[in-house]
């Protein structure tokens, strides 16, 4: 039945995505960026649908991915990148571009980048969980 496109909203959703590491839009918000030290909008914001099968900074495509979702924080065994947990919501701070892990009720969890962890090893801050 075509009337009022409900024919074509059965058809999208039978789709599968097409893109495992494809994450979904959310609705921007404000929170407390730890590098800006103020609160700051953040316009792009997203949820991650399932587990990544990918490395986002080094492209490296991950054999186990249940292993590595196994640590309390996983990252990439190549370049060290913190990745994504499926079910939680991310954002990127407008002020100074950071990403964040944006729990609500709670501080937004940092998740630095490949730039932003050598300047943290260079200067003793970089915590690894293994």
């Amino acid at each position: 039945m075509a009337l009022f496109g409900k024919g074509e909203k059965a058809r999208a959703k039978s789709q599968p995505i097409r893109n495992p590491n494809e994450a979904m839009p959310v609705v921007s918000r404000n929170a407390f960026c730890r590098i800006c030290d103020d609160y700051r909008t953040f316009t792009k914001c997203w949820l991650r649908p399932r587990h990544m099968t990918q490395c986002p900074e080094c492209g490296l495509a991950f054999g186990d991915v249940a292993e590595l979702y196994k640590k309390f924080q996983p990252v990439c065994p190549k370049c060290g990148a913190f990745l994504e947990q499926p079910g939680f919501e991310y954002g990127l701070c407008d002020g100074c571009g950071s990403k964040f892990e944006l729990v609500t009720g709670a501080k937004p969890g940092f998740l630095p980048n490949g730039q932003q962890r050598a300047e943290m090893e260079k200067l003793g801050k970089v915590w690894r969980i293994e």
